[in-house]
């Protein structure tokens, strides 16, 4: 058996001559995508400094301890504009903070510092509506505590923020 090759037609008008030549071109093109999609994006899930961290889990533990012994619990509830986080005991803190983790992205991470406008409860004005899965981590200013939640805010307008009891 042998192929025929017509030589009235050009080359580039050959059928075997694309057969042999696409392989080789679609790696180089799928291997510049994969150099490019390497280089442009940071997973952000690899700690530079994990020895310290590790050494540092005594003191989160602890944090979370006091959050138990306390019993701190609350609900968030995702307004228009506005955020709003209600505790089942009253708290002193006069300020909060309250961060939004993306579960893979870091760069999508947002923080919100929430003001008191009740005895339980606090809020924060924000400026764009929340939406996809995170994980929400809210402390006081001197981080003696620290409540944990998670929430699929495309299913739902609320979250529970509880002690972390693992």
């Amino acid at each position: 058996m042998s192929i025929e090759v017509k030589e009235d037609i050009p080359w580039y008008k050959q059928w075997m001559v694309w057969m042999v030549i696409t392989p080789p071109v679609t790696a180089v093109v799928a291997g510049i995508i994969t150099i490019n999609i390497a280089i442009n994006s940071d997973d952000g899930l690899v700690v530079d400094d994990y020895y310290k961290q590790g050494l540092g889990i005594n003191i989160t533990l602890q944090r979370d301890q006091l959050a138990r012994d306390l019993k701190l619990e609350a609900k968030i509830f995702f307004e228009p504009g506005k955020l709003k986080v209600r505790f089942s005991e009253a708290i002193k803190d006069p300020v909060l903070y309250l961060k939004f983790i993306h579960p893979t992205q870091s760069q999508r991470d947002k923080d919100f510092v929430l003001t008191r406008f009740s005895e339980n409860a606090y809020q924060a004005d924000i400026s764009q509506q929340l939406s996809g899965n995170w994980n929400m981590l809210l402390e006081p200013e001197d981080k003696s505590w620290r409540i944990m939640g998670r929430a699929d805010l495309n299913k739902q307008s609320y979250g529970q923020l509880s002690p972390n009891l693992k």
